[in-house]
Parts: C-alpha cells; structure tokens; sequence
C-alpha cells in the first residue's frame, strides 16, 4: 500500500467514525429529513451545474472545469451522488489537455447536532484523458469530510477536505481543502460560490446554481 493511500484510509476511519457515531446517536435519522428553504445543501434532492476556474501552481497555463452533478436524498441521513465532470487546461506546447471523469459515491451525514452537520463521503468513477493526440484513462476513488454550517435560514457554509487518486494518469494522489457556500434564492434554486487549494497549490474558484425537486 503506498503513503498516499495510507493516509487516506486513515484520514478516512479518523473522520468517519465520529459521522457514524453522530448518525446511529441521531433520533432525527428515524425520520426523513425535511425539505425546507432553511436547510442547505445535504438531504436534498437536486441537480447541481458549475464551473471552476483553476490557477494553476508553476504552469504557463490555467484550466477550466464544467461539473454536473445530481444529488439524490436516498433517506435519513444518506445521499446518493452521481457526477460527470469535464476539465481542459490552456494551451502548452501547442496543445491542450482534456479530462472527462464520471462517478458515484454515497454521504453519509448527521442532522441532529445543534452546531452543524457533519459528514463522510466516499465514491469511485473513471477518467479519460487527451493529451498531445495521446489517450489514457484510469479507475478514480475519492474520500471527503466537511460540516454544513447554517449561517442563516436560506445559507449554508460547508468547509470540507478531499483526498482523489486516479493511479493510472500522472501526478498520483491530491489532497484538496476547501469551502463552499449555498444560497436559496427560492424554494427550487440557489446559488454557490466556493474556494479550494490543493496540495499542489493549486487553487480553484467556483460558481454555480443549485435546482432543488
């Protein structure tokens, strides 16, 4: 097993147990979660379209990534996510490279704590890659932690930490952290901004609309 992944499963059994802990602890998981304008994002159903700008570290070029993603409430305390994601960086050596990846993964998430809702995530998909009229692809596994934060009845703020590995493409493993914000314009749309940093620093800044059914 190598270092990244190691630190990863670890990071994962730390952060996951107290999420578990939280949610078999939770009376409210006996019940659905309600859907409410003043809640944020997790238990929700909805589909989700962004776009992230990336400041590449030590590159003569920048990237751009275009993200759909639904998110499916699949009961008390769990969600279910389904994602397709393309990213292109700008041109180096008269080409640019292209990245579509596409994935699921399940969240679990508490919502019985009065300072927020804490969760753990974990999901795998695939990537395909072009580079320089070169192809590769490669099986990609992420894990996540974060907490929601309701920062006022239609507002939430979820700071989070992700680690992603596509072993067979170039770079090996990258921590990200980040934070991002929700905000429900009404009882079906929202808007949301975010910032994240890698261990690479790279940093990324996104926007985005929510649409809740």
């Amino acid at each position: 097993m190598n270092q990244h992944l190691l630190k990863a499963c670890l990071l994962g059994a730390v952060l996951c147990g107290p999420v578990a802990t939280a949610w078999a602890d939770d009376p409210v998981q006996s019940r659905p979660v309600p859907v409410s304008g003043s809640m944020g994002l997790l238990g929700q159903t909805y589909a989700s379209l962004t776009y992230t700008h990336f400041n590449l570290n030590d590159s003569p070029a920048n990237a751009d990534d275009l993200s759909f993603q639904i998110n499916q409430s699949l009961g008390a305390g769990l969600d279910g996510l389904l994602t397709y994601e393309w990213n292109q960086a700008g041109v180096v050596a008269g080409s640019r490279r292209n990245q579509q990846t596409f994935g699921g993964a399940l969240r679990a998430f508490s919502t019985g704590l009065p300072w927020g809702r804490p969760y753990a995530e974990a999901g795998v998909g695939y990537a395909w890659t072009k580079f320089e009229g070169t192809h590769d692809n490669s099986f990609v596994w992420e894990i996540a932690t974060g907490v929601e934060f309701q920062a006022a009845p239609a507002v939430s703020v979820t700071p989070y930490v992700e680690y992603q590995d596509a072993r067979d493409l170039a770079g090996g493993g990258t921590w990200n952290f980040g934070v991002k914000a929700n905000y429900w314009i009404d009882s079906q749309w929202a808007v949301t901004v975010g910032l994240n940093r890698d261990d690479q620093h790279n940093t990324g800044f996104t926007v985005g609309t929510n649409f809740r059914f």
